[in-house]
């Protein structure tokens, strides 16, 4: 009987793959580097993005198209090998849920705490160094924090670290409130 693997357990293990190989070639921080382009641009192309991995297009088109794309953006050989191993399984698809994934890998093998906070406005650098400082100091490591500036949570800050949320938005208050006088009802 076959066994359906799931999509984030491939993306894992290709990230997997991508990691160990950077790290056997010295170019882990290139591989990651790349991992984050590539997770930024395939969203930037996405129809383009798609058109190339659909699984009816030339594996041997798309190979071709990987070389030329590996020598003009001076991609790492690991990260070309990785988009070729990816186009030759049909696995292109996946390509932002890899690169997502090996940068997950990367933090936590570089001992390095990745987290995402939300604002309805942009924060001020010295807002930002001070949400740094303090998370540095709660989690005891270094951290890197990705900045989301959603307006529709009106104010207040969101701040997601591992399992954890820590949810001080106007937004949530007032959800809390209105199930608050739900219940009174």
């Amino acid at each position: 009987m076959v066994q359906k693997v799931s999509n984030f357990k491939t993306a894992a293990a290709y990230a997997e793959a991508w990691l160990g190989a950077a790290k056997d070639m010295n170019a882990e921080n290139a591989a990651f580097e790349e991992a984050k382009a590539l997770r930024d641009g395939i969203d930037s192309i996405s129809p383009l993005w798609n058109a190339m991995s659909a699984p009816i297009e030339s594996t041997d088109d798309k190979l071709k198209i990987i070389s030329e794309l590996a020598q003009k953006a001076h991609l790492s050989a690991v990260s070309e090998q990785i988009l070729k191993l990816a186009a030759e399984n049909n696995r292109l698809k996946l390509m932002p849920l890899i690169a997502a994934e090996f940068i997950r890998l990367y933090y936590q093998d570089k001992g390095i705490s990745e987290v995402f906070a939300e604002s309805a406005v942009e924060l001020e650098d010295g807002q930002k160094a001070k949400l740094q400082k303090i998370l540095e100091k709660k989690l005891k490591t270094p951290v890197v924090i990705s900045y989301t500036v959603r307006p529709e949570v009106l104010g207040g800050l969101s701040v997601r670290f591992g399992s954890y949320l820590v949810d001080d938005t106007i937004k949530s208050k007032l959800a809390k409130l209105v199930q608050l006088l739900a219940k009174g009802n």
